[in-house]
């Protein structure tokens, strides 16, 4: 099979973080409660298929790469399973380290004004659940844990510093597995024949188990209430869909894997989810889909690639990763500044506090892309390269 661009995972992944954080940007001022949206409101409001959107990706690209370096980097060595793990850990952690530290400092601040300025759009008191909630105020053992990553494996402090945290956390359960993953489901065709039906079904039945026994963000659970998705079981066959999608690009296994997933675990996901999973297949396999389809459809998914990775697609990926930590941070103080030293009415502040907001936010993304972001990642290549650090034996 030809070897697909992905290029235009990029902007997609521009899109995506992006919709996070408008969602979380209407939340905070009110939603419906200072000004309804139609539809859009809705779809701004249900962020949470944009998170299952970068762990399909996710899955995706780390299978992708995983498996273009097989021969370089045997996946049954254990130096393979060092040198993902390195990648990973100097690819997430720096900027992660430095959002967690300001968040947990600048928390009081922000505490404070997320109610002053949802009271002042809607006039109402604010109550929320998560992140700010009264109840659930962050302290050192919680920076700690943030640190670790061990948050995500605990309710209330899963959300208690900076929100889009937890999914940091899931992520990085999965990183930490992924190798194990692919050498027992992966290795080779005769293990993917036997298992990756069993492996397809598990996961299914993982994400229903947790759900019922832990909750969800708006449905509490039976022995504790986690509130956010943090444990891998919630969203491991998000991942899984991202690795079969890649597998099945270098014939690791077949399309009747991908339609099994399909058929099972489409029913048990929200619309926006499979709107979003369905927008990346299309885009991934577009080449293919385009000599069945009507060439006006053709022209449309060429000019939607070419314009997610494009330059602006570029840019894009270079500030999505900083762009989805950071917005909680801005996001109170900004407003507030607004709130405070415009003397324009309510609608026209959110307008300005929306634009502050934005521009904010993809100025210093990209200010940590280039600064802290792009270094780590150049050094934890040559950490890789040099064999950890170790000098080699003459």
């Amino acid at each position: 099979m030809e070897k697909p661009n992905t290029d235009f995972l990029n902007g997609f992944r521009f899109i995506l973080a992006l919709w996070v954080a408008l969602g979380h940007f209407y939340k905070y001022i009110g939603g419906a409660s200072f000004m309804k949206i139609p539809v859009i409101g809705n779809i701004l409001m249900t962020n949470g298929p944009a998170v299952d959107g970068f762990m399909v990706i996710t899955g995706f690209l780390m299978m992708y790469h995983y498996i273009k370096r097989e021969r370089e980097e045997p996946p049954t060595e254990r130096a393979t399973f060092g040198k993902f793990w390195v990648r990973r850990l100097f690819r997430l952690y720096p900027l992660y380290l430095v959002a967690i530290i300001v968040a947990y400092n600048l928390f009081q601040y922000n505490f404070e004004s997320v109610y002053i300025n949802y009271h002042y759009f809607t006039g109402k008191d604010a109550h929320f659940a998560t992140t700010y909630n009264p109840a659930a105020y962050p302290h050192f053992t919680d920076l700690l844990l943030h640190l670790t990553f061990l948050h995500g494996l605990l309710p209330e402090v899963n959300t208690s510093i900076l929100g889009p945290a937890w999914s940091l956390s899931l992520e990085a359960q999965f990183y930490m597995l992924f190798p194990f993953l692919y050498l027992v489901f992966f290795k080779n065709n005769r293990i993917v024949k036997n298992r990756m039906m069993q492996f397809i079904v598990f996961t299914l039945l993982a994400a229903i188990a947790v759900q019922q026994l832990f909750g969800g963000w708006t449905k509490p659970g039976r022995v504790i209430d986690f509130q956010a998705p943090s444990l891998l079981f919630y969203s491991l066959h998000y991942f899984l869909l991202g690795m079969l999608l890649a597998a099945y690009l270098f014939n690791k296994v077949k399309l009747v894997h991908l339609a099994v997933w399909s058929l099972l675990i489409l029913p048990f996901t929200g619309p926006l989810t499979v709107v979003t999973i369905l927008c990346i297949i299309t885009l991934l396999f577009a080449n293919q889909i385009k000599p069945y389809a009507h060439p006006g459809i053709g022209f449309m998914l060429d000019k939607i690639r070419q314009g997610l990775g494009g330059k602006l697609g570029a840019f894009g990926a270079d500030v999505s990763y900083s762009l989805y930590l950071i917005h909680m941070i801005l996001m109170p103080g900004v407003i507030r500044m607004v709130i405070t030293y415009s003397p324009l009415g309510k609608v026209a502040n959110a307008g300005i506090a929306v634009a502050v907001f934005l521009v904010a936010n993809l100025v210093i993304s990209y200010a940590l892309f280039l600064w802290v972001e792009k270094p780590f990642i150049a050094l934890g290549k040559r950490f890789v390269k040099s064999g950890f650090g170790v000098a080699k034996a003459a």
